[in-house]
């Protein structure tokens, strides 16, 4: 089993994949729409043969290794790691959301599929 694509949304320097919602051939898929509205996730692909991240200091390669690890393990997603640049950040009471993650898989036994399901 082989991580293929990590999905984030509104999760710290991730906000959405703006680009692509203004792109004209860009079409949203039905798990993108929040609240009757499109907010494309941002898809990173996992290459298996890659095992460093390199960028510049504050570039967000440890917001992405950290969001690779909560859409892995479904774990410690807080609401202080919602997106500070998001139009749905809200320091209201009751009303701050839970960033968004998703996982894409390939190579799958079935047993691994039946897992996922």
């Amino acid at each position: 089993m082989l991580l293929k694509t990590v999905f984030i949304r509104f999760y710290k320097s991730f906000n959405d994949d703006f680009l692509r919602r203004l792109h004209k051939e860009a079409k949203p898929k039905p798990w993108e729409k929040l609240n009757g509205d499109w907010y494309p996730y941002i898809e990173v692909a996992i290459d298996s043969e890659i095992t460093t991240v390199v960028g510049a200091n504050e570039s967000g390669k440890s917001h992405l290794l950290s969001a690779i690890e909560k859409a892995i393990s479904g774990s410690k997603i807080e609401r202080d790691d919602f997106c500070r640049y998001s139009r749905f950040f809200t320091v209201k009471m009751g009303e701050l959301k839970h960033p968004d993650f998703g996982t894409g898989w390939k190579d799958l036994t079935n047993e691994e599929k039946a897992f996922f399901r």
